[in-house]
């Protein structure tokens, strides 16, 4: 059955998979000629799907419980994913959208849309705006993959919240799960990085670098 690469908590095929693979054969994704039951969906790269075909793993998953790793962060699987898997201390870019009260709950607390590139960190290190528990739920991902989390505040922004100005507002209040979507854009092949860090670029000027598809000649 399908299996989450991390640690040793499983996540099995069955209803999730049927529910997965009939949500791609009602889009009629071209795919190899066999039953689609016996097609994995996690072979499939997120950024390879069109908007209509997301929408509908989207949907899928609203009703996928996921699974709870041992920090408590719950993982809902989309996609796995073919690329690279990334070990710890590996240089990953992700895209990636936190809410609060749901997922696609109104405008995103933090995106990294906002900078017009994906985000990147060093894998197994969390900082100012990858949480502990976004990290958590990254680990076993492929090149490709696509998940979405449902963060415990302690793993999240914690007692703090994510503040929005110096006048009391937040963006995320307070002791409050967080709900993420992450997709997984390089993890080791290098297309990303070699259009947003390109060798002999500083760390500032890197910074200054936009692609949203990590694609050369696209957005």
């Amino acid at each position: 059955g399908k299996r989450l690469m991390h640690g040793r908590t499983p996540i099995h095929g069955g209803r999730r998979q049927s529910v997965y693979c009939a949500a791609l054969a009602a889009l009629s994704i071209a795919l190899p000629p066999l039953p689609v039951q016996a097609l994995p969906v996690q072979a499939v790269d997120a950024f390879s799907l069109s908007s209509k075909e997301q929408e509908m793993l989207v949907v899928a998953s609203k009703t996928d419980p996921g699974v709870i790793l041992p920090s408590g962060v719950r993982v809902i699987e989309l996609t796995e994913g073919t690329g690279p898997l990334p070990v710890t201390g590996n240089r990953v870019y992700m895209h990636f959208k936190v809410w609060v009260g749901g997922f696609g709950n109104g405008v995103p607390a933090d995106s990294s849309f906002q900078e017009a590139r994906p985000y990147s960190w060093l894998l197994g290190q969390p900082d100012a705006r990858i949480m502990a528990g976004f990290d958590d739920g990254a680990k076993g991902m492929r090149e490709g993959g696509w998940r979405r989390l449902v963060v415990p505040a302690v793993l999240a922004y914690g007692q703090d919240g994510l503040p929005q100005n110096s006048r009391g507002a937040y963006l995320v209040p307070p002791n409050s799960d967080v709900y993420v979507d992450l997709r997984m854009m390089d993890g080791g092949s290098g297309r990303c990085a070699v259009l947003l860090r390109p060798p002999g670029t500083s760390e500032a000027g890197a910074k200054n670098l936009k692609s949203l598809s990590c694609v050369r000649g696209k957005p």
